[in-house]
């Protein structure tokens, strides 16, 4: 094969290997981002009649068993090492889709806080299963420099999928979808899985040689302190999302402005501006220090936050509402994208199941957990929707402070120093 031919097979490969990998994490990510956090909510109050409080109870079950299958997944992951080959992977989420998807045809015969707690169990085992494969599988299929661009992607068709349909909260609407959005991706591992596929031909080739760190910059190492950094900071941001959305969407204005608006074009302006802040925060880490994202992130919740409080308390225009969504959608785009490609950056191949267990368990579910239990605290003490936002947007500033304290401190690193080791 001539030298140009070579070399477009290896570009066409490229673009299949992205492809590949944000078809399956947006169907992911769809699925986890409606039917389990949205949906299992109105399973649980509507269909089982749970308290505030033992519903809260029931999605940190969620969050800490999921949490410890992680821990336990990525740390297998890491032991089998070079054992695990992309097939394998491919095969272990075929598996946890076929599972997830007769789960949730399954979901409507819980009528019962016993079987909501079994539900939930099973749940626990996919998710936490397919976490630390499915970072692994950005590890191995886009290499260090096109993480943000997959990582944007993924953010984009995740989320603009969630605002276009279904726009009422339920599990009855959330299941169809969600399983609709999941069948494609289940083919298309399927297929990949089968023993006359050849997905090796998918992995870059230089996935064993990469250094920690190397998709955040070729020049640097990774660091105790960058790790602890970007759980902190992660773990914040989920936080403060989590914290001020659970109350949010007690105002029927603020609803109506947002992904469950019965106009259609509103929710098509919010699916629009899910796709550009996703693109656009897809370039920014590929081209930026991931922190500048968790500082526009914050800086844009807190703005958010204190005029939700504003609009709350005195009221304001309609069209108010609707530009506060916008603001939102922009801040979730930028966190969610450093997410979901940090953690296969700051790892080598060989740690990327415990750096992902690690970086999605604790500053993800634990961080949502965690903010869920506290606005549901704050509804119980009949705490003003405005004070709530305020104390929502106060914690929001303490994060950004803390974000510009870490990139100051690069700034002013001791002569020598590389910005790793500033970090």
């Amino acid at each position: 094969m001539n030298p140009q031919a070579a070399t477009d097979r290896s570009r066409t490969e490229a673009a299949i290997a992205f492809g590949v990998y944000v078809v399956v994490l947006t169907a992911a990510y769809y699925y986890n981002l409606t039917f389990v956090q949205l949906g299992l909510t109105d399973i649980g109050v509507e269909r089982v009649g749970l308290s505030p409080g033992a519903l809260a109870a029931a999605m940190g079950t969620l969050a800490v068993a999921t949490l410890s299958v992680t821990l336990v997944a990525g740390s297998l992951l890491d032991r089998l090492g070079p054992a695990v080959g992309v097939r394998f992977k491919f095969r272990v989420l075929f598996g946890v889709i076929a599972a997830q998807i007769a789960a949730t045809r399954a979901v409507g015969a819980v009528d019962s806080p016993a079987g909501f707690i079994a539900w939930i169990l099973a749940a626990s085992v996919l998710l936490g299963t397919a976490i630390p494969f499915a970072f692994g599988l950005l590890s191995d299929l886009v290499v260090p420099e096109k993480r943000g661009y997959a990582a944007g992607a993924v953010t984009a068709l995740a989320f603009s999928l969630a605002a276009v349909f279904p726009f009422r909260w339920t599990a009855g609407r959330f299941a169809p979808a969600a399983i609709a959005v999941l069948v494609p991706a289940g083919l298309l591992l399927g297929v990949l899985s089968t023993p006359g596929a050849r997905p090796g031909r998918l992995a870059h080739r230089t996935r064993g040689d990469a250094a920690p760190g190397s998709g955040l910059s070729t020049t640097t190492t990774t660091t105790t302190a960058t790790v602890v950094a970007g759980v902190v900071l992660l773990f914040g941001a989920f936080f403060v999302d989590s914290l001020g959305f659970v109350r949010i969407v007690e105002a029927s204005r603020f609803v109506d402005a947002s992904w469950q608006s019965p106009d259609a074009g509103t929710r098509g302006l919010i699916a629009s501006v899910h796709v550009v802040g996703g693109l656009a925060a897809g370039v920014a880490y590929a081209k930026a220090d991931h922190r500048w994202l968790f500082a526009a992130a914050f800086a844009l919740f807190a703005a958010a936050q204190f005029l939700y409080a504003y609009d709350a308390v005195v009221g304001g225009p309609a069209v108010l509402a609707t530009l506060l969504s916008l603001v939102y959608v922009l801040a979730v785009s930028c966190y969610t994208t450093v997410a979901f490609a940090l953690w296969p950056d700051l790892a080598t191949p060989g740690a990327v199941g415990r750096y992902t267990a690690v970086g999605i368990g604790v500053g993800g579910w634990l961080a949502t957990f965690a903010s869920t239990a506290v606005a549901l605290a704050s509804e119980r003490s009949q705490l003003p929707l405005g004070g709530h936002l305020l104390v929502v947007a106060a914690v929001s500033v303490g994060f950004l402070c803390l974000t510009a304290w870490l990139l100051y401190g690069d700034r002013v690193a001791p002569e020598g120093s590389t910005p790793a080791e500033a970090r």
